[in-house]
């Protein structure tokens, strides 16, 4: 009797193989180790970390902003969501056209969401024609208002004001430049 007929020689193969390709999954299959290798690449404290948002709030089936971000961190001491490269747009709340749009190079937003801070070439365009451009925002919802130490400019059709420090209720809609304030309005230039 022989042991290597084609059925033992086969088989001896099929084993083989199998015990070769257990071997490569096991050398190159550690999701343990990739998992390990993600979080170490995390920065220290950060939660949560995500790229490349595109992310549309809807209230009664209609969008009311959107965020476009190259991405969103939340940090775990602070409870702060920090944004790289936001792009904001807002929309009207009755008929849902774009209202504006709102940039900056980077951006904080507390825990609840009741404050936000962008830094870094901020620029916010209404439709109605109006540009802000500051480097640094503040918005605190409680206060219902929009602050900055900064240099600012404000721009429109025939109108142009530059200050330093800027204070906007938005409850009476009353812009404040604080200091070093020039403005040039040239009329007839206005719709």
């Amino acid at each position: 009797m022989s042991y290597f007929r084609p059925r033992n020689l086969l088989l001896v193969l099929a084993l083989f193989l199998a015990t070769g390709l257990a071997v490569t999954i096991t050398r190159n299959f550690r999701p343990e180790k990739k998992l390990e290798a993600i979080v170490k690449a995390l920065p220290e404290g950060v939660e949560l970390s995500l790229q490349d948002i595109d992310y549309t709030h809807l209230e009664d089936g209609r969008p009311r902003w959107r965020l476009v971000a190259e991405q969103v961190e939340r940090q775990a001491a602070s409870g702060l969501l920090v944004v790289r490269n936001p792009q904001l747009t807002f929309y009207a709340e009755r008929d849902g056209r774009e209202e504006g749009t709102l940039t900056a190079e980077s951006g904080e937003l507390s825990d609840d969401y009741r404050r936000v801070g962008l830094r870094g070439d901020v620029v916010l365009k209404k439709a109605d024609g109006y540009t802000l451009q500051a480097e640094q925002l503040n918005y605190d919802h409680d206060q219902q208002s929009v602050t900055s130490d900064a240099a600012v400019s404000l721009t429109s059709t025939g109108l142009k004001l530059q200050g330093r420090g800027l204070v906007y209720n938005l409850k009476q809609q009353r812009l404040t430049l604080a200091s070093q304030v020039r403005g040039v309005f040239a009329e007839g230039q206005r719709k």
